[in-house]
C-alpha cells in the first residue's frame, strides 16, 4: 500500500472513532481514551495561583498579557474547557491484547489534527509491537477552540494583525490565533509545556496502576516528538520525573535543537512579528534571571523545581550549554535525531549542534536524509501521487530508523 493510500483509509477511520475500532485490513486498534487535566490552575485566569508543591502564592502579572479586544484570541486559558477535558488515542496492533511497550507521540506546533500522523503512528505500532499514544499538548489538536480553525473569524484577525504591523510576513487565518496568543503572552510555550509535562505524569501513573487495559502495567515507556515535540519530549526525558522515564528513548523527528534554533515563521506555524517577540522575550528573561516574571522564575529556579527548570536550558543554545550538554551526554545513548537536510524549520546543524554539543563530544546519532522528491518541514511525505513510490519507501526508511532504535 503506497503511503497515500494508507493515510487515506487511516483517516477515513479515525473520524469515526468513538471508544475503540479494529480496522481488520491494517491489524489496528484504535481506542480514545477520555482525559481530564489536573493541573488547570498553571493557567493564566483561576482565582488560586498557589504552586501546588511550596505552597507559595504566585500572582500572574496581567500587565504581561496584551489584549487585542478580540475576544477570540483574548480568552484566559483557564477558561478555555476543551482544554482541561478532552481525549488522546492509543493506536496498536490487534493481535496484541495488552502491549508490553508504549510510545508516547508529540506533534508539531500550531496542529490541529491528528491525520498527518495517523501512518507514523500505524507504522510504529506495527514494527516495535508497542502502543503509540498520541497525546495532544495544550492548546492543540481536540484542545483547542474550534474558532482558532474557523477561516471566517480568523481571516479577522488577520486583517487586524496586518493593520497593527504593516511589515509583518508569513500571517494567514492557519496561524492567526497562535500567533497572536504568543505574541500577546511568549511565556505561554512554558505554560501549556508544563501543563502537557504534568499530564503525561498522569497518564504514566494510570498506566502502571493498571488502568489501561491495552498497555501493561509494568510497560516500557518511550517518547517520540516531531517538531517542537522533540523539544518536550527532550524535557521529560531530562527531567525524568519520578524516574519514570530512566529507561525511556527519545526519537526527534525533525527536531532536537534549542528553541531558539528552530525558525517557525510560516504560514502554517506563526507569522513573523510573533516569532520575533517570542525570541527577544525569552532572551529578555534568561538574561535577567527571569526578574520580569516571578512567577516563571518560581518554576525555573533549580532548587524549588529541579524537573521544570530542564525547561529554560533548552530555550536558547548559549544559556546553560554546560549543563544541557552534561545532562545529554548521560543520556546521549538513548536519544536519536531524524532530521531532514532541506528544512527550513528545524535545520540538522542545529540539531547536530545541541545533541552532539558545540564540540562534537555526545555520541548522539543525528541521521540526516535527503528525499528524492519536494518536501518541507510541515510535509515531510507528501501525498502526491507523482511520487508515490519515492514517497512509501522514504516513510518506510523513516519508520525502520526509528524502530530499529527502539529495539535496540
Amino acid at each position: 500500500m503506497e503511503y497515500y493510500e494508507l493515510y487515506e483509509v487511516l483517516k477515513s477511520h479515525f473520524d469515526s472513532v468513538k471508544e475503540t475500532i479494529e480496522i481488520k485490513d491494517l491489524n489496528l486498534t484504535i481506542e480514545s481514551v477520555p482525559f481530564e487535566t489536573k493541573v488547570s490552575d498553571l493557567l493564566h485566569g483561576p482565582e488560586n495561583q498557589e504552586c501546588p508543591v511550596h505552597q507559595e502564592s504566585l500572582k500572574i502579572n496581567e500587565n504581561a498579557y496584551m489584549i487585542y479586544h478580540q475576544p477570540s484570541v483574548d480568552i484566559k486559558d483557564f477558561d478555555i474547557a476543551c482544554n482541561k477535558k478532552f481525549e488522546y488515542y492509543i493506536l496498536k496492533r490487534a493481535d496484541i491484547e495488552t502491549a508490553e511497550g508504549c510510545i508516547i507521540f508529540f506533534h508539531g506546533l500550531n496542529e490541529k489534527k491528528w491525520d498527518k500522523y495517523l501512518p507514523w503512528a500505524y507504522e510504529l505500532a506495527q514494527k516495535t509491537h508497542k502502543a503509540v499514544i498520541l497525546f495532544p499538548i495544550a492548546f492543540h489538536m481536540d484542545r483547542a477552540e474550534a474558532i482558532w480553525s474557523d477561516r471566517h473569524h480568523m481571516m479577522e484577525i488577520v486583517k487586524f494583525r496586518k493593520g497593527q504591523y504593516p511589515e509583518n510576513t508569513h500571517f494567514s487565518y492557519v496561524n492567526a490565533a497562535i500567533s497572536s496568543r504568543l505574541e500577546a503572552h511568549p511565556q505561554r510555550i512554558f505554560w501549556s509545556g508544563l501543563q502537557t509535562y504534568s499530564d503525561i505524569i498522569e497518564v504514566v501513573k494510570e498506566i502502571k496502576n493498571n488502568r489501561i487495559k491495552s498497555i501493561a502495567s509494568n510497560a516500557s515507556i518511550d517518547l517520540f516528538g516531531y517538531s517542537i515535540g522533540s523539544f518536550l519530549s527532550m524535557i521529560i526525558k531530562m527531567a525524568n520525573p519520578y524516574d519514570f522515564f530512566t529507561q525511556s528513548k527519545v526519537f526527534c523527528f525533525c527536531g532536537g535543537m534549542t528553541i531558539d534554533r528552530m525558525f517557525p515563521i510560516s504560514k502554517y506555524i506563526m507569522d513573523a512579528q510573533a516569532t520575533i517577540k517570542m525570541q527577544s522575550v525569552f532572551t529578555e528573561l534568561l538574561s535577567s534571571d527571569f526578574k520580569f516574571d516571578t512567577r516563571l522564575k518560581h518554576y525555573q529556579d533549580d532548587d524549588l523545581h529541579p524537573q521544570e527548570s530542564w525547561f529554560k536550558k533548552m530555550l536558547r543554545y548559549n544559556y546553560f550549554q554546560k549543563e544541557r550538554e552534561e545532562r545529554i551526554q548521560e543520556i546521549r545513548s538513548q536519544v536519536k535525531a531524524y532530521v531532514l537536510e532541506k528544512d527550513a524549520v528545524a535545520p540538522p546543524m542545529e540539531a547536530l549542534n545541541t545533541l552532539q554539543g558545540g564540540y562534537r563530544n555526545i555520541n548522539v546519532e543525528v541521521e540526516i536524509k535527503d528525499f528524492p522528491f519536494d518536501y518541507s518541514h510541515m510535509v515531510p511525505f507528501p501525498l502526491t501521487h507523482k511520487h508515490k513510490t519515492e514517497v512509501t519507501e522514504a516513510f518506510h526508511q523513516f519508520t525502520k530508523s526509528a524502530s530499529d532504535f527502539y529495539g535496540q
